[in-house]
């Protein structure tokens, strides 16, 4: 009998897909979006227990035991930075890889701008993996083609978020030394679908239902200190639709915990010990704690886990300007590093609107015009910080 993980626990992050040997799971989309195996040809099954030895949910996980080391930085590219959600750092330590023959696997944009995992091998590639992409990203065969590269020798970056950096560790089952893995502080997974609602909806308030050219939901264009970054859209007619954070509808949604996947509710993948080389982050707070740190364009928070990570980050030392920042200063206005992001009681409202085409509905149901998005997220850290 096939043992997966629990609707509310599943994390989706495919392991159970690439270890199955008979092909008997498959990833299928929910109402929301979100992926969640499926068992597709139960009568193919051997019973060999691969798909919950692969299970980063089900079985323990083993974590790097030692503390890592924190650090502020920022890569000394002003056009990578610029381009970058935050210090840029992610760039440089994908070229070094790319540079030594490696690969790098990353979230991308499709045409449509969905959400999926790419493997980049050129230097001028790296762009397309810049940028928050605020959606579960589908991985396809990710894990498979990583296992494939790394039997065969080649340097590997994967990048993602911190449940999927595990479930690529629990399918490899090996500690290869030509695999690095980066995972980053993850307020939650949003919800495709509610993605691509928003994405529509924006078209055809912006420009006739065309859909966008480009996206950047962490532009700089309006600064990136006290989380003052903006989203902008821009359409094939030369329109640009831009807005701050705070007056963004898909970030009053995303931030308020109305759309993030049941598993982020409860996250086993938080906290200061984890299973990738390398955390990164913005660096929020770095105004109060180091302000030479903080000119405006944006600074990441680094937490450095193994000893590979640490060999990496040397490699990458003469690209960056970096300053080490004890572990509490790294956490203390990022509280999604240590803990989950609870759902919000209005959380299936939102979803089942969303779903029905009522997402326009949504700006004054969930709109907060005496409270900024940016307030919002300062009271927010309090409240968590304080375990409320």
């Amino acid at each position: 009998m096939l043992n997966l993980a629990s609707q509310n626990s599943c994390v989706g992050c495919t392991a159970c897909v690439n270890a199955c040997p008979k092909h008997c799971i498959e990833i299928k989309k929910d109402a929301d979006g979100f992926g969640y195996p499926k068992v597709i040809c139960l009568s193919e099954c051997i019973n060999c227990g691969a798909c919950e030895k692969a299970c980063p949910v089900l079985r323990d996980t083993t974590y790097i035991e030692r503390l890592p080391l924190a650090y502020a930085a920022i890569s000394t590219d002003e056009a990578i930075r610029f381009e970058s959600s935050s210090g840029g750092v992610f760039s440089e330590l994908a070229k070094w890889i790319i540079a030594h023959n490696g690969v790098v696997y990353g979230a991308v944009y499709d045409e449509q701008f969905r959400v999926h995992h790419s493997c980049v091998t050129l230097e001028e590639d790296i762009a397309m993996l810049r940028g928050a992409k605020y959606a579960e990203s589908d991985l396809e065969k990710s894990f498979s083609d990583i296992l494939v590269r790394l039997k065969k020798g080649q340097l590997v970056l994967f990048s993602g978020t911190p449940c999927q950096v595990a479930g690529l560790k629990s399918f490899i089952r090996k500690d290869y030394d030509n695999l690095f893995c980066i995972d980053f502080v993850c307020h939650g997974v949003p919800s495709p679908m509610a993605w691509k609602s928003y994405i529509d909806y924006r078209a055809k308030e912006d420009a006739n239902g065309e859909l966008p050219c480009k996206i950047n939901l962490r532009s700089k264009n309006t600064g990136w200190s006290q989380y003052q970054y903006s989203n902008v859209f821009e359409y094939g007619n030369g329109k640009i639709h831009s807005t701050t954070s705070s007056q963004s509808l898909f970030m009053r949604l995303f931030v308020g915990d109305y759309i993030s996947r049941p598993s982020c509710t409860d996250c086993k993948f938080k906290g200061y010990n984890r299973v990738s080389d390398i955390t990164l982050g913005d660096f929020w707070g770095i105004w109060d704690i180091d302000p030479e740190m903080d000119d405006n364009k944006g600074t990441s928070v680094i937490l450095v886990h193994s000893e590979k990570g640490q060999a990496l980050w040397r490699d990458i030392n003469s690209k960056i300007k970096c300053k080490e920042v004890l572990l509490e200063q790294a956490s203390q206005q990022n509280p999604s590093m240590l803990k989950s992001s609870v759902a919000n009681i209005k959380r299936e409202l939102a979803l089942d609107m969303i779903r029905n085409g009522k997402i326009a509905a949504c700006e004054e149901i969930f709109a907060t015009p005496k409270v900024s998005l940016i307030n919002r997220i300062k009271g927010k850290v309090k409240r968590i910080l304080k375990g409320k």
